[in-house]
């Protein structure tokens, strides 16, 4: 319980790094080059690099109980009987 809590924060706070990054590098971009798009374009980089890090966790997690499911169901209902 406490390793999702903590992937889930972990998560949350790289995808607000991904997104303000992406949009302060093109901000500084835009500032130096003297251009008002490169923003725009940094924070589409920004929340690419937040979905791509959002789908990699998502099937970290979805391996993890897959593998946990296995275990279960290998162990699970050996003795039983109705």
């Amino acid at each position: 319980m406490w390793r999702s809590a903590g992937t889930a924060g972990a998560l949350g706070i790289e995808i607000a790094l991904c997104i303000v990054i992406g949009a302060g590098g093109g901000y500084w971009l835009d500032r130096k080059f003297n251009t008002h798009w490169i923003m725009y374009l940094g924070l589409l980089f920004g929340i690419g690099a937040a979905i791509k890090g959002i789908l990699r966790v998502t099937q970290a997690y979805k391996r993890e109980s897959a593998a946990e499911d296995a275990k279960a169901k290998q162990g699970g209902s050996g003795g039983q009987s109705n």
